[in-house]
C-alpha cells in the first residue's frame, strides 16, 4: 500500500509535496545545499544556508504557479532521499526545465525512478511536450542514465561554470513527449520496464560528452598554413 501522502508512486521511490515539518524543520534538506560533496557539481553551494532560510526558499517555490517542487521518499521506509521539481512551467510552449537534488542517504534506483515519474506527469497530467535540463559535463554517467528514459544529448556549453579554480561545461538535455511515449509503448507501457535494476545495467559506458565537446572545438580549429 503506498504512503497516503503520496502524489506519484514508483517501485523503489514514490513523490510527495513537501513536508515542511518532516523535511526541512526537523530533517536534512538545508544540509542537501551545505555539504560540499553534494553540491560538487550543483549550481549550489555557493555561500551557506540556515534552516529557516530554507524553509522561507520551500514555501516560496511551492507558491509559485510555475514550479512543481517534490520530495523523493524512500518507499521502503518513508525517509526523504532529496528533492525534484518541474520549474518555468510554460503552458503556452509547453515545455519545463527538471532538476534533482540527492541528499546524502543512497538508494539504487532512486534519481532515475524519480526523474522517470515527473517527466511522465509532466507529459501525461501537465500536456506539456518538452522536458529539459542541464548537467555539469563531469555528470556525463547520469546523462548516459537518463537516456534510459528517452533523454537525449541537445548541446553543449563550453566554460559555463566555474568550480575549484577551473572552469566546467554544460551539457544539455531533453525529452519530447513523443520520443518518450514511442520509449513507453515499447516497454509495454512502463517507462522503466519491468526491472529497473536491469535496465540501469543497460546504461552507455561512452562518455559521449567529452566527444561532442571535443567535435565543437574542433569546428573552430584555426587550420595551419
Amino acid at each position: 500500500m503506498s504512503n497516503p501522502d503520496s502524489f506519484l508512486n514508483g517501485t523503489v521511490v514514490y513523490l510527495r509535496r513537501p513536508n515542511l515539518q518532516i523535511d526541512v524543520i526537523e530533517g536534512e534538506w538545508h544540509h542537501w545545499f551545505n555539504d560540499y560533496e553534494t553540491t560538487r557539481y550543483l549550481s549550489h553551494g555557493f555561500f551557506p544556508i540556515t534552516r529557516d532560510e530554507e524553509l522561507e526558499i520551500v514555501k516560496s517555490n511551492m507558491k509559485r504557479s510555475d514550479m512543481l517542487l517534490l520530495t523523493i521518499v524512500d518507499i521502503d521506509n518513508d525517509k526523504p532521499l532529496g528533492l525534484i521539481s518541474l520549474s518555468d512551467i510554460d503552458p503556452v510552449n509547453r515545455r519545463a526545465e527538471i532538476a534533482i537534488v540527492m541528499g546524502k542517504r543512497k538508494k539504487l534506483g532512486a534519481a532515475l525512478e524519480a526523474m522517470a515519474l515527473l517527466t511522465q506527469h509532466a507529459f501525461d497530467r501537465l500536456n506539456l511536450d518538452k522536458i529539459y535540463a542541464g548537467q555539469h559535463e563531469k555528470l556525463w554517467k547520469w546523462v548516459n542514465t537518463l537516456e534510459l528514459i528517452g533523454y537525449k544529448i541537445e548541446g553543449y556549453r563550453e566554460k559555463f561554470g566555474r568550480r575549484n579554480c577551473k572552469p566546467y561545461g554544460v551539457v544539455l538535455t531533453g525529452v519530447e513527449v513523443d520520443n518518450f511515449n514511442e520509449l513507453r509503448s515499447v516497454r509495454d507501457g512502463k517507462i522503466l520496464g519491468d526491472d529497473i535494476y536491469s535496465l540501469m545495467k543497460s546504461r552507455s559506458k561512452k562518455n559521449k560528452v567529452f566527444d561532442l565537446a571535443q567535435y565543437l572545438k574542433s569546428l573552430y580549429l584555426t587550420p595551419e598554413n
